[in-house]
Parts: C-alpha cells; structure tokens; sequence
C-alpha cells in the first residue's frame, strides 16, 4: 500500500479504512482442512486406501492447536468466516501503517504552518 505524503490524504484513507472495517458476518481465525480417515469398518473402501474425507477447523486456543469438524454443508459458510478474518487482518494492518504515518505527518504539517503564517 502506498502511503500519501499529505497528512489529510493520510487522515481521510485510515478513517475510510475504519468504516471497512465493521464486520458483515461472524469472524473466524482459523484454517480450514480437508482431511482422510479410516472408519474401521470391516469390508469398507477405506480398509483398501480409499479413507473417507472430512472438512475439519483447526485453531490455537490457550497455545494449543485444536480440531472441529465441519459439517459438509457448512464448508462454504465456514469459508467465507475465514476470509472474513483475513480481510479485517489486511485492512487493520493498513490503518496501523497509516496512523503511523498520520502521526509523523502531523508535526511536520504544524511546523510547515507555522513558519509560513
């Protein structure tokens, strides 16, 4: 992201950044896995190599990596929470470097004012 010089540039792209960055659906930092399993049964197709595939969630929780299951038909939802996460992670990590620059502008921008009144 290319950061402005100006610091009302800088101010009206970090305070548009922040009205992004409400929430439009449930938020979800985690990973989405597809995984193979046995079931055990005698005679079944996964005795033979072909293991059943299931959708799991894995996410850290007190440093631990826990695992959910995820019901097929909620994959899609599931996914779209993820990229949900990922997009309001992107966009706090742009008003961060802008409200970084905002604040070494603005002293720059005072002084400029100053000396020319």
């Amino acid at each position: 992201m290319k950061v402005p010089a100006h610091p009302t540039l800088i101010r009206r792209m970090c305070l548009a950044r922040v009205q992004k960055l409400a929430a439009a659906q449930p938020v979800l930092a985690a990973s989405l896995v597809h995984k193979g399993k046995r079931c055990g049964r005698a005679g079944c197709r996964c005795e033979r190599g072909q293991k059943h595939r299931s959708w799991f969630l894995t996410y850290k929780h007190d440093g631990k990596t826990k695992t959910v299951y995820v019901p097929l038909d909620m994959v899609q939802e599931v996914r779209s929470w993820i990229e949900e996460h990922r997009r309001m992670k992107k966009l706090a990590q742009e008003i961060r470097e802008l409200a970084i620059a905002w604040v070494k502008t603005y002293s720059q921008s005072r002084r400029r004012r100053a000396n020319g009144s």
